[in-house]
């Protein structure tokens, strides 16, 4: 028999789970499909198991410094396999936990992989569901690189159960992953190397910052390659090969470890979507500002699985609840702006990112200025006996309104969001110079920033 419901959810991630609570909560009969865990990438195989990682390179971190505070220490060891055991702590028994929610709320579970049979109908591990509506939250998935050897290669998933700690690692891909994963792997002592393509890694972040953070990475043995473009990965006797090419003469890259970092897809595969009535340019659905598919208006899209968005956990969840919403109002329809989302890179010092760049915004015709401070001298900087300090605060001149902000160092990751909140309600330059802070604080500098 084929079952009905009014909503059919396809990812049981940060938006899906969003997106069926809303509905659910309305009153509309809904169901999950899942063919993994429930609970997704972030607090399963992403954001939360990482976050031990970098807790404990930051441990290492703060004892390299000890001295500095007249402490005197021996040197510090990682034992990988007693941190991956903590980390395994912070995972076990979540997906029974977020099941438990479904069920308690009355959403029904269907396991297996989705795909579409009908342009309202879906396939779940062999049961057939028809839906008024379908959320498509697949997630997304390590990007496919059709290399020569990539078979050799591990992804984020496999790096955040590797058993050991590599001696030598390197990672193709120059974006948060990779930085995040070489800072904790060189602080506890291994051998790093990164390779790009691009002219300069974390190209979505400040250029001046991220050159600062290069510089730390370098004091840590990392090394950073870029404009680089590689041919294959290979076994070498017992250990594995990335051969690249850089500047016209190839370059071979031994390492234990090669990890895949290029960057995420949507898991559209096995989808079907062909069979919804939906065609994908260049991978990607056409959608209208609501999230809803133009091609057949019955199926919505959020999180990793909508094109061109942040793909970070909250605001995967803000699509999903948005999505919900849109469906209970479908005459009123919510859109997003994202230009007060903020993003971190987890390396140590912390890289924090909000707004938009000052290339941007001058090809929207706007007179900006970049208030840049090195805080390295800063007293609060001093005092923990940082390495590298800074910020660069993007506001339009004659308003001051704050139009985008960078921070690296320690703090930057809370420090930010006080710049969303300013640019996501209208607070410039004066209101924040206005606001008191506790001193002394990292909070309590963001007047000398501007």
């Amino acid at each position: 028999m084929t079952e009905h419901y009014d909503l059919l959810v396809i990812g049981a991630g940060n938006a899906g789970l969003a997106a069926a609570n809303t509905a659910r909560a309305a009153g509309w009969r809904v169901a999950v499909a899942e063919s993994r865990d429930v609970g997704g990438t972030c607090p399963l195989r992403g954001c939360v198991p990482k976050k031990v990682l970098v807790a404990a390179a930051e441990a290492l971190d703060v004892i390299s410094r000890a001295g500095q505070h007249g402490i005197a220490t021996g040197p510090a060891t990682l034992d990988w396999a007693a941190l991956m055991a903590r980390k395994t702590s912070f995972v076990e028994g979540v997906p029974q936990e977020f099941e438990r929610s479904l069920t308690s709320r009355g959403i029904d579970l269907l396991r297996g992989q989705a795909r579409f049979v009908g342009e309202d109908t879906v396939e779940v591990g062999g049961t057939v569901v028809t839906a008024r509506h379908v959320v498509v939250a697949v997630g997304s998935k390590p990007r496919s690189l059709g290399l020569e050897g990539e078979a050799l290669m591990i992804t984020s998933d496999a790096f955040l159960e590797l058993p050991e700690r590599p001696a030598r690692a390197v990672f193709l891909g120059g974006g948060v992953i990779s930085m995040e994963f070489a800072h904790v792997l060189a602080r506890a002592g291994t051998k790093v190397t990164v390779v790009e393509l691009a002219p300069r890694v974390l190209p979505q972040f400040d250029e001046l910052l991220v050159a600062d953070l290069v510089r730390v990475g370098d004091g840590l043995g990392i090394e950073t390659v870029t404009g680089a473009t590689t041919k294959r990965v290979e076994r070498r006797g017992d250990a594995l090969a990335l051969v690249a090419e850089v500047g016209g003469v190839e370059r071979v890259f031994e390492a234990d470890t090669v990890l895949n970092a290029v960057g995420r897809v949507p898991s559209f595969e096995g989808l079907d979507l062909g069979k919804a009535g939906i065609t994908l340019e260049r991978g990607r659905p056409s959608l209208d500002a609501s999230m809803r598919s133009r091609e057949n208006p019955r199926v919505w899209f959020a999180g990793d699985a909508l094109p061109g968005t942040p793909q970070l956990s909250p605001v995967a969840t803000w699509e999903g609840g948005t999505v919900g919403y849109n469906l209970l109002h479908p005459d009123a329809p919510k859109t997003l702006r994202y230009d007060a989302v903020s993003a971190c890179v987890y390396t140590l010092p912390t890289l924090a990112t909000v707004g938009e760049s000052e290339a941007a915004a001058i090809a929207r015709g706007l007179d900006v200025e970049v208030l840049d401070r090195d805080m390295a001298s800063w007293r609060s900087t001093r005092t923990y006996a940082e390495r590298a300090a800074r910020s660069r605060v993007l506001v339009e001149r004659g308003t001051g309104k704050v139009l985008g902000a960078s921070i690296l160092g320690h703090g930057a990751a809370e420090i930010i969001h006080v710049f969303a909140l300013a640019i996501a309600h209208g607070i410039n330059v004066d209101g924040l110079k206005a606001t008191h802070f506790a001193y002394p604080t990292f909070s309590s500098d963001i007047r000398y920033m501007i």
